[in-house]
C-alpha cells in the first residue's frame, strides 16, 4: 500500500453518490461519470487508458457504476502495473475496504488449473 496523502483514488464512475469515505486513501479522481454509453467500447478504452496512464502502482482503484467499466480499469491497470490497491466499498461499515490485485498471483492461479486441466485430460 502507500503513502496515502499523495495517492490517488481513481474511480471507475463518478455518479450521484457519497464518495466522502473515499478521502481517507487520497485525493479522488474519477475514470468516467455518469450514465456511461457501455456499448461504445472503442471510447470507452480510450477514455479508461487515457486517465489511467496517470496512474502509479502506489495508487487506488475504487469500484463504482457499472461492471463492464470497473472491469475494463481493472484490466487496463493490471497491464499498466504488476498490482492494483483496490477499494471495495462494505455497506455494512460504510467504507471503503482495501485489498491488493496481484497479476502474477492471476497468472500463477491459471498456470496450475492449465497444468491440472494437462494432467487430467
Amino acid at each position: 500500500m502507500t503513502d496515502r496523502s499523495t495517492a490517488t483514488v481513481f474511480l471507475t464512475n463518478l455518479s450521484d453518490h457519497d464518495y466522502s469515505p473515499i478521502a481517507r486513501w487520497g485525493a479522488m479522481r474519477p475514470v468516467t461519470s455518469g450514465n456511461y454509453a457501455i456499448f461504445k467500447t472503442a471510447r470507452l478504452l480510450e477514455e479508461v487508458v487515457t486517465v489511467l496512464a496517470a496512474s502509479s502502482e502506489t495508487d487506488y482503484l475504487a469500484f463504482s457504476g457499472a461492471a463492464f467499466v470497473g472491469a475494463l480499469c481493472l484490466t487496463v491497470w493490471l497491464i499498466m502495473h504488476k498490482e492494483c490497491n483496490v477499494l471495495l466499498f462494505d455497506p455494512r461499515q460504510n467504507a471503503y475496504v482495501p485489498r491488493v490485485i496481484k497479476r502474477s498471483e492471476i497468472v500463477v492461479q491459471i498456470e496450475k488449473l492449465r497444468e491440472q486441466e494437462r494432467r487430467e485430460g
